[in-house]
């Protein structure tokens, strides 16, 4: 074997073409493989990095509206008290802080209840966890840091545990650091953990703002888990009618959490890389039965000379592997670069991002796709070269042979194959393509053309009550509007197209109350009087908000059109009165306009009841400011931090971009797969032209005495053309056919990602097969010249 693969080795030396076309073909097949692969094995197939992580479940408050509601934390304490299918369950919540000393810094994290860190089953690497004295209502302020925290902040200086840090408002005692196991949980970036002061005694029913997760105890499947919380819920609805009617509890599993919305989009990009490798290989075999064709005498020699069939199918073996094999290690190259790539493009719907990576399984299974390919490749190669018999001639007869008609329907059963495949990916592309251009021409409610977000988290410590946070922000708002080029400045607590923000029920003023349990629900936002002409948002009836509705003024809103044509179907909104269960259940606020529907989940989402509250009567700590002005909003920037600085040096500034970036933000989930797709279709379209054309020009070569003795008799240029684009146009025909049946059938698995189109679109299917004959026709068309080319002199003369 060794002196077959040395034999290998030096015949493909002697043709470096061959080999860097066949090399550069596996290596990208495999490269992609290996790459989405490997995302798919951190993110689907690698287990949580906790002790028995199946066990691990979020439970959930689930409405008609919500089958994932937050949780009310008295609901919590009620479900803890109550469950005997969990070992524990803990309550968490999200919270942020301001690092100062230094570089002030605002970080996420989350408040913990005592039973969190059992749940996981997780002790700090530094340090211990929260004590119960500081785990009680009142406790003292401490902090558990992140693993990523403690590195990039703090040096990963050990002597950090037991030590004060300044935060905004005073100091907190860091008691550990936690593993870097310990991972964010679903929707939220934690940075750091404090204690959930919960005071067991207040079971007030005020609200549902925290997530819950538990372990199952041994031998309890998550079906009785949901079976009992159920049964709780039920028992709770009785007790606290007006709170918890239409209310129940949804068991996840903490995997599905993290997992479930990226599984569609990963499993379709693998199976769509799957036939980019298929593609691959079948131009490889395309090219070694060609190149096994061209070696007909030297097997013939060496079958004469008395070598077995054997000994040439393995010497066709070794030089496939070695092949294989240098298309292996350039593929797992590639693919550390293609990991690399995804990971830096961060999709928001793929998590874990940051477990992604190409270890011992992917490159077993790298190592195993490389074997088959060079064992198949070596069979097909000798297959090729021997269908006939190795020493039917040794004077050249060979030599001008067509091979063979099983091998000549072999290349082309596997062109029809590679252009079939291709299709496939390439309307899946389209749909895709088609989908986001529709996308893109739904009306988000504003305009996000050159303006300015930028995040101010007020801490609670140094801005305690509303009148502090009120003259912050006016100042704020005051220093902008005077900076050169902005057109306008206002601020809103959630910015539309985010997915984030608050709802509570409401009702009207004079109708009939709803049932319980079937209250309508309103997304609740706070902004500042020039919110809608910052973002230019239209008026449909009555007024926006002005400097007037100022605190101890007359309460007002204004609702969006949504509202009230839900409300008042055949009515006029502008004065009648609401009550808002968020601030004031007793309260009514008058609606003093309507304004036009903005997207807040997503350009493809439903659009829903909205109401704004003025900031001056509904103060918020946390706000968003959108500056509007006629040049590159992110030059205002630099301008936005000194404002904040000079108003307060230890407050920093949040995430700035631009409302386009908002909205490509909110279209990632169909952007990544739409870009990941399109770029395994414009390979496959590239490796099928390829095919096409190899194996026309190895057909031209093999029918060269025909087509010269066609041209003695009379043939025209135009007749050699025809003859040779027909056999490849045939070809092309029947893989487009079944690449197009095949790609009907399969559209349905791209059915959830797509928007405004159907998998059987009529012009995608139309377009792609246009532009896939085109590109065929560009590979045939060298080929075909060279036919027509042949001087029936040369083509006929004797040897």
């Amino acid at each position: 074997m060794l002196n077959d693969l040395r034999l290998a080795f030096r015949s493909l030396r002697r043709t470096p073409g061959f080999t860097a076309v066949v090399v550069l073909t596996l290596a990208l097949g495999i490269g992609a493989n290996t790459a989405i692969f490997s995302v798919v094995n951190g993110v689907l197939l690698k287990p949580l990095p906790y002790a028995s992580p199946d066990r691990l479940m979020v439970v959930w408050e689930k409405s008609s509206r919500n089958p994932t509601n937050v949780v009310s934390p008295a609901n919590y304490l009620d479900w803890r008290d109550r469950s005997k299918s969990f070992t524990a369950l803990a309550a968490f919540t999200w919270s942020g802080i301001t690092l100062t000393g230094g570089s002030p810094e605002h970080v996420e994290g989350r408040s913990i209840s005592p039973e969190f860190f059992r749940v996981l089953d997780v002790q700090p690497i530094l340090g211990r966890l929260f004590t119960p004295e500081e785990d009680a209502f009142g406790g003292p302020r401490v902090l558990l840091l992140s693993y990523g925290l403690w590195q990039r902040r703090y040096g990963a200086d050990p002597s950090i545990v037991g030590r004060t840090i300044p935060v905004a408002g005073g100091d907190a005692r860091v008691v550990g650091v936690m593993p870097p196991l310990v991972q964010s949980m679903p929707y939220g970036n934690d940075q750091y953990w404090e204690p959930f002061h919960l005071d067991p005694a207040d079971r007030q029913r005020a609200g549902r703002y925290a997530m819950v997760i538990g372990r199952l105890k041994d031998g309890v499947t998550q079906a009785a888990a949901q079976a009992e919380m159920s049964a709780i819920a039920d028992q709770l609805t009785r007790e606290v009618p007006a709170f918890n009617t239409g209310w129940s509890a949804n068991v996840i599993s903490l995997n599905e959490q993290f997992v479930g919305k990226s599984r569609p989009v990963l499993l379709t990009l693998l199976g769509a890389v799957s036939l980019v490798l298929l593609i691959a290989s079948a131009n490889v075999a395309n090219l070694m039965l060609v190149r096994a064709a061209g070696r007909r005498r030297e097997f013939a020699v060496r079958a004469a000379l008395g070598a077995g069939q054997g000994r040439l199918i393995r010497e066709r073996l070794a030089e496939s592997l070695v092949l294989s094999l240098g298309g292996g290690i350039a593929g797992a190259l590639l693919a550390a670069w293609g990991v690399d790539l995804l990971v830096a493009a961060n999709p928001a719907q793929v998590p874990r991002l940051s477990q992604i990576g190409i270890d011992g399984r992917v490159l077993a299974v790298t190592a195993l796709v490389t074997l088959l390919v060079g064992v198949l490749f070596g069979l097909t190669g000798s297959w090729g070269s021997g269908i006939e018999g190795w020493a039917t001639d040794l004077h050249g007869a060979g030599r001008r042979s067509t091979s063979g008609t099983g091998t000549a329907r072999l290349r082309a059963g596997l062109v029809i194959a590679q252009v079939s495949l291709a299709v496939i990916l390439l309307v899946g592309a389209g749909l895709m393509v088609r989908s986001l251009t529709q996308l893109m021409a739904v009306d988000p409610g504003f305009d996000p053309r050159g303006v300015l977000t930028a995040a101010v988290d007020l801490p609670q410590a140094t801005y305690p009550d509303p009148p502090a946070q009120r003259r912050f922000f006016a100042a704020l708002l005051e220093r902008t509007r005077a900076m050169p080029g902005v057109q306008s400045s206002s601020m809103i607590d959630f910015l539309p197209l985010t997915g984030q923000g608050s709802a509570t029920s409401f009702s009207v003023v004079g109708q009939p109350p709803a049932a319980q349990g079937q209250e309508p629900v309103a997304d609740i936002r706070v902004v500042d009087p020039a919110y809608f002409s910052t973002l230019r948002i239209a008026m449909v009836a009555g007024r926006q908000l002005s400097e007037r509705d100022a605190a101890g003024q007359p309460p007002v809103v204004v609702v969006n059109q949504t509202l009230a044509r839900q409300m008042w179907p055949n009515g006029d909104p502008v004065g009648q009165r609401l009550k808002v269960v968020m601030w004031n259940p007793d309260e009514s606020v008058e609606v003093v306009g309507v304004a036009t529907d903005v997207l807040n989940d997503g350009l493809d989402r439903a659009r829903r009841p909205m109401i704004y509250y003025p900031v001056g009567q509904a103060p918020s700590g946390s706000m968003n400011l959108l500056l509007r002005t006629g040049g590159d909003p992110l030059g205002l920037a630099a301008a936005v931090r000194a404002a904040v600085h000079d108003l307060d040096h230890d407050l920093p500034v949040g995430q700035v971009s631009t409302m386009e970036e908002n909205l490509l933000v909110s279209i990632a989930d169909r952007r990544f797969p739409m870009f990941v797709l399109s770029l395994f279709a414009a390979l496959a379209v590239a490796l099928a032209a390829v095919g096409i054309y190899g194996v026309l020009s190895y057909t031209v070569g093999q029918r060269t005495r025909e087509i010269g003795v066609r041209m003695a008799l009379g043939a025209r240029m135009a007749d050699v053309l025809a003859l040779v684009l027909s056999q490849g146009a045939l070809l092309v025909g029947i893989g487009a056919a079944v690449g197009l049946a095949g790609a009907l059938a399969l559209s349905r698995v791209l059915k959830g990602m797509l928007y405004g189109v159907t998998g059987s679109d009529p012009m995608t299917y139309l377009l792609v097969a246009a532009g896939l004959m085109a590109v065929a026709v560009g590979a045939m068309l060298l080929p075909a010249r060279r036919a027509a080319a042949v001087d029936p002199v040369v083509a006929l003369r004797e040897e």
